[in-house]
């Protein structure tokens, strides 16, 4: 019976060793592996957080140039209107060159 119980301790101690050497083969080679993985899994989830963001700022300058190209070509053809509708340069001329108080009659 003592043969049985040191075999049975024997083997008990075998078996936490085992685990035990499973455990720090874990801690070492393992660890790092899961480590290395997560964090290149953070850095392609923020390159693309920040991809999405670029890309919204970039739409949203668009939108805001395309609004002031509008707002321009408003002014421009404005401008235009009212040059149409202004008196010709040698009748401006004219009016520059004819006294303001002119006597009367």
């Amino acid at each position: 019976m003592p043969v049985a119980v040191a075999m049975v301790l024997i083997l008990g101690v075998m078996v936490f060793a085992i685990a035990l050497i499973g455990l720090v083969w874990a801690i070492v080679f393992l660890l790092p592996f899961y480590a290395y993985v997560g964090i290149a899994v953070y850095l392609v989830w923020r390159s693309n957080r920040r991809k999405a963001e670029l890309e919204a700022t970039i739409v949203r300058e668009v939108e805001r140039q395309r609004l002031f190209n509008e707002q321009e070509m408003g002014a421009w053809r404005s401008s235009l209107e009212d040059e149409g509708q202004k008196p010709p340069a040698e009748d401006v001329q004219r009016r520059f060159d004819t006294p303001r108080d002119q006597p009367k009659r």
